[in-house]
């Protein structure tokens, strides 16, 4: 039998909390032996692309591949394990996902900001924002929050439903500059293709999540915003050598080496540094990884077979 949750089960059963913790649990076990993560492949597809990521994690007895498919709606995580040699769980992942880009920034967040970082500004409005946001309040102390959009309507109603769901006011700018201007943590979760966030606007001691620009043809940062980054942390080498535009022409135009590019997991394991002084700029170019999607599965079929939520098939 194979347990089946709906992405209304999921997101009856955890939160952006829930999701922190179990990513942050597993990236502490990054190194471990036989520990993996395939990075994304990309199938063209008539009018649609065919999106398949997997990963292992052989000390959880867990391993499993996603697939997505956006404009047809298809988002699945399968789930299998070791010992039983079979498929376990069947996981929706519309909620799941975004929920887990959130927590993949969390983590990001509370190793690499100030810990004393009050003000957030974040850029881009669309589906991500909201769990983006939920993320770094939930790790630091944060009495200000900024955003910005480019389309007035989007950012006035996502600033009026967030300062209801959080209970503290956030505000709007007018331009992606005012908006970053005095932020200590500042977020970008756009898809856009050009840069909207540069390097100059940044003051020191903030840490930035780059978040949108998951595929080689999307940018949102400029050359300024990793240049100037005294810490550069992506979620795997390996995908950012595929996926991170601005990493990748860096690279290739000899302004940097990929050895000067950490992994969340090892800062997470104490295996690279995080912040190591107040005024260093930090950015966390954020990818998506099969490892998070499956970390995060792990802890809601927990809950899931604990309080009874799904069904078999």
């Amino acid at each position: 039998m194979v347990h089946y949750l709906s992405v209304d089960d999921v997101k009856s059963l955890v939160d952006i909390n829930d999701a922190i913790t179990a990513l942050e649990r597993e990236f502490a076990r990054w190194s471990e032996a036989s520990t993996d993560n395939m990075p994304r492949r990309r199938l063209n597809l008539p009018r649609s692309t065919l999106n398949v990521m997997a990963a292992a994690l052989p000390g959880d007895d867990i391993f499993g591949y996603r697939a997505y498919a956006p404009p047809i709606g298809y988002n699945m995580l399968n789930l299998l394990s070791f010992a039983d040699k079979k498929l376990i769980a069947l996981i929706e992942c519309g909620w799941l996902s975004t929920t887990r880009t959130g927590a993949a920034s969390g983590v990001a967040t509370k190793y690499m900001a100030r810990e004393d970082a009050f003000s957030l500004a974040v850029i881009g409005t669309g589906k991500t924002a909201p769990d983006q946001m939920r993320a770094v309040v939930a790790v630091r102390p944060i009495e200000k929050i900024t955003v910005y959009s480019r389309t007035p309507e989007n950012r006035e109603a996502f600033a009026a439903k967030m300062s209801e769901e959080l209970g503290q006011e956030v505000e709007t700018a007018e331009s992606a500059q005012a908006c970053v201007e005095g932020a200590e943590v500042v977020t970008i979760t756009t898809n856009s293709s050009e840069p909207l966030l540069f390097g100059d606007w940044l003051a020191p001691g903030t840490h930035v999540n780059a978040v949108g620009a998951n595929q080689a043809n999307r940018r949102e940062i400029d050359d300024a915003v990793v240049l100037r980054a005294d810490n550069v942390i992506t979620d795997q080498l390996i995908q950012a050598q595929l996926e991170a535009r601005a990493l990748i022409e860096l690279v290739e135009g000899g302004k940097m080496e990929w050895d000067q590019i950490g992994e969340l997991g090892a800062v997470v394991e104490g295996n690279w540094p995080g912040r190591t002084g107040a005024d260093q700029i930090t950015l966390f170019y954020s990818l998506g990884l099969a490892f998070e999607d499956v970390a995060f599965g792990k802890l809601i079929l927990e809950k899931a077979l604990a309080e009874g939520v799904g069904h078999e098939i």
